[in-house]
């Protein structure tokens, strides 16, 4: 609460910049209806505060004209520059935006909510939108309908309006202060927008996990890296082994070295062994992934072990969503703290992972969105499922990378093809250790030649807001400008 209270006293507007908005000329400056979805005095207070003029204030009683709509409680406190800051988003004709938001509660703000950039599948878990939603009149009309009065109608509409929305646009500016309110406990919206998918209760209340359902019997192909002679290699493929349900898969060690009693054991019962003595992972990944057969590839790094059965089946019903390029699972050590929930681009001055080091139970008080299924930039090299033929169409792991950053530079490659990667925390692996990397010097320039824009810009499933040195989503201090983040002079171990 302290470090929130500091951060907004350090993000507050300047008489100086309130006064440069209100100076600003727009070539097209778009009129917002706002309408208050509930009665309430703090709405129209703030409003007569904002430095963009060009605005209506309204009910739900009378309709009226607008070019962008924005329903919110009369309860409602916005920020001086909010309608400003829209106004500066809606000039290129997005149709749907949003802003970060938190609740006033006794006059006091507090419980931030910093969003990621448009993520069609952490909406489907839960509505992280939230309720300061601002449509185009053009998408409005395409919905159908106005947000209904409670949080289960707002999220059906939200689901609609972006699966609808050509254009989605996230500010990352706290720009509004709402009333608390329930979260939406009832399936409905999810089942109306998925028709036959299965719809589980979520980690905590208000958030949700989707089960679907995977055409035929897909065959898997596991590809386990590794040393031949490691204990860490019979594991993994030994876990899969017992704990995999799934009717048709096969295994294929992909090792460096040479043969084991062990894989000639495998080889003699007709498992493939790939071998190529002296190669890292990401090659022997890519030549495994030339012998495998399977529809889906599950890449795992040796010492990485199912903890749940059922773990092929729900890698498998989000890998094969049509826009989804990969997936993982959560990765957490043997004393059950997390060492991955997806990888943040510049998180610990490199490639990390919100919620490094925490356990379950922490996590799930704490920030309870990260054990849901959730867009990410990047995933981790440990364990992922992918598609083969997107594998193989994308390229493979890029083996100039060496030891460092193949996994999640396979993941932005996807992204720019228009493939999310998503991590799916319900399903958990376990590794015992992290391995002792020790990339050359080649290695660490050419991660920081792919990752340098992302550092630069910013990782956009990871709010602006958000410090970078901190394992829990916690407010950066002193704010970091959205647009102007700055690579650092040297990345740590990557995480």
């Amino acid at each position: 609460m302290e470090d929130y209270d500091r951060f907004v006293r350090l993000a507050t507007l300047t008489p100086e910049a309130a006064a440069a908005q209100r100076r600003t000329v727009f070539l097209a400056a778009p009129r917002f209806a706002i309408i208050a979805t509930e009665p309430g005095r703090t709405l129209g207070e703030s409003l007569a505060r904002q430095t963009y003029t060009n605005f209506i204030l309204s009910d739900l009683s009378r309709r009226v004209d607008g070019d962008y709509y924005l329903f919110l409680p009369g309860g409602t406190r916005l920020a001086p520059d909010a309608l400003f800051r829209l106004a500066m988003a809606a000039g290129g004709g997005e149709e749907l935006l949003y802003a970060d938001e938190d609740v006033l509660l006794h006059g006091r703000r507090c419980r931030p909510r910093f969003k990621p950039d448009f993520s069609p599948h952490t909406l489907l878990s839960h509505d992280y939108m939230g309720r300061s939603l601002c449509v185009s009149r053009a998408l409005l009309r395409a919905v159908g309908s106005w947000p209904g009065p409670d949080a289960a109608h707002r999220y059906a509409f939200t689901l609609r309006a972006a699966a609808l929305a050509a254009r989605v646009v996230h500010l990352p500016f706290v720009l509004f202060s709402l009333p608390a309110e329930a979260p939406c406990l009832d399936p409905w919206p999810l089942k109306r927008q998925l028709g036959d998918a299965l719809i589980l209760p979520g980690p905590c209340p208000g958030t949700f996990l989707p089960r679907f359902s995977v055409r035929g019997e897909p065959l898997v192909s596991v590809i386990v890296s590794g040393a031949a002679g490691s204990d860490a290699l019979k594991s993994t493929l030994l876990a899969v082994e017992q704990r995999m349900q799934l009717p048709r898969y096969e295994l294929i060690p992909a090792i460096g070295g040479p043969l084991t009693p062990f894989l000639r054991a495998l080889r003699d019962r007709g498992v493939p062994v790939v071998r190529r003595p002296g190669a890292n992972p990401c090659t022997l990944w890519n030549e495994a992934a030339r012998f495998a057969r399977g529809r889906f590839l599950l890449f795992l790094r040796g010492g990485v072990e199912p903890l749940s059965s059922d773990f092929g089946q729900r890698l498998t019903e989000w890998a094969g969503r049509p826009d989804i390029g990969a997936v993982a699972p959560l990765v957490q050590d043997s004393q059950g703290c997390v060492l991955s929930t997806g990888t943040v681009v510049g998180l610990f001055g490199g490639l990390g992972s919100p919620g490094f080091g925490l356990v379950e139970d922490r996590l799930r008080t704490v920030c309870p969105e990260l054990l849901c299924p959730r867009d990410v930039s990047c995933l981790p090299p440990w364990a992922m499922m992918i598609r083969r033929d997107r594998f193989l169409s994308g390229g493979g792991f890029d083996e100039s990378l060496g030891y460092l950053g193949y996994a999640e530079e396979l993941c932005l490659r996807l992204r720019r093809r228009g493939l999310y990667s998503l991590c799916v925390p319900g399903v958990r692996f376990r590794l015992p250790a992290l391995p002792d990397l020790r990339p050359d010097e080649a290695n660490l320039r050419r991660c920081r030649d792919v990752f340098y824009p992302l550092l630069r810009t910013g990782d956009p499933f990871y709010d602006p807001n958000l410090s970078m040195v901190s394992p829990l989503p916690r407010p950066a201090l002193p704010p970091r400008s959205p647009l102007l983040l700055h690579a650092p002079d040297h990345w740590p171990p990557f995480i």
